[in-house]
């Protein structure tokens, strides 16, 4: 068939750009398999213990991407992947580090997103289903952008939970009735409302400040507590007992429920950000088209 349509000059022409996307395809299943798995494992640790327990799998994910590039440049000649494979890496650690030093990731997230850049140097280009492809050719920050819009989702529920609540009893903030509106409406983003003892991994946005020579409740936002070390860990549920035995008191044996939010494991959203990524594409374009169109 091959020599019914095509002249001799571009038969292996053909064949080889027919050689070169069978290839690429299964190189990208190759990658996609060596990503998902170890996310996937790695978000079930975080998710139980805010860690991920084996830092092996960060390794596994360097060797099948480092694998991948090596076998690009050897069955495909495709010299540029190492120039790709180089900017990705550099600029997925110098994000990671500032993310990291600013206290806004985990270690974990941050070797994710090196592993990342390890398996996918340049945005994927047969697999994308709905065209919205990243503007910029670093699919590490596309799978990174989609983290950061999906775990948008989770102060939304939060938000809903507390107008429940509020509908419910009309006691949200009845004892902080000093506190900024500000303070207030982000409380509503970032906390709920739990009784004594709250789950693992949630941690307090109340302090209890001497005012006038008198022990007051007041909201704390913005207390770093690393879900990493365990230390902080029992720092913080003895901050909660202390405020709930002043509450019991102060509630006259009626211990008022405990403003907490959760240390979220970000892994999850990196795992689905991928996945979207994969299938959707960028979100945030897809977002910006549905404004516009």
């Amino acid at each position: 068939m091959i020599n019914s349509f095509f002249p001799a000059d571009y038969k292996n022409v053909f064949l080889i750009c027919l050689i070169g996307d069978s290839l690429n395809e299964i190189l990208l299943w190759i990658r996609i398999i060596g990503a998902l798995g170890p996310l996937i494992f790695a978000s079930i640790s975080d998710f139980r213990t805010r860690m991920v327990e084996h830092e092996l799998i960060w390794l596994i994910m360097i060797i099948i991407g480092s694998i991948t590039a090596i076998l690009e440049i050897i069955l495909l000649q495709d010299l540029r992947i190492l120039l790709d494979l180089a900017i990705n890496v550099g600029l997925s650690f110098i994000i990671a580090f500032l993310l990291f030093y600013a206290g806004l990731f985990g270690g974990a997230d941050g070797k994710a997103l090196i592993s990342l850049s390890f398996l996918f140097p340049r945005p994927p280009s047969i697999f994308l289903w709905w065209g919205f492809r990243p503007l910029l050719p670093f699919f590490f920050l596309t799978i990174l952008s989609n983290a950061l819009l999906l775990t948008v989702l989770i102060p939304l529920a939060f938000v809903l939970k507390n107008l429940s609540d509020y509908i419910a009893n009309k006691k949200l903030f009845s004892h902080f009735q000093n506190e900024p509106l500000w303070k207030k409406v982000l409380t509503l983003f970032i906390g709920i409302r739990m009784d004594y003892p709250p789950p693992p991994h949630f941690y307090p946005l109340v302090d209890l400040v001497e005012v006038n020579g008198v022990l007051t409740p007041r909201l704390n936002l913005f207390k770093r507590i690393s879900t990493e070390n365990e230390e902080n860990d029992d720092t913080s549920l003895q901050t909660i007992e202390v405020i709930k035995e002043f509450l019991y008191q102060y509630e006259e044996n009626k211990i008022m429920r405990l403003w907490v939010s959760p240390g979220i494991p970000f892994i999850i959203p990196i795992t689905l950000g991928l996945l979207t990524a994969l299938i959707v594409g960028d979100l945030l374009l897809l977002i910006l088209n549905l404004l516009i169109s």
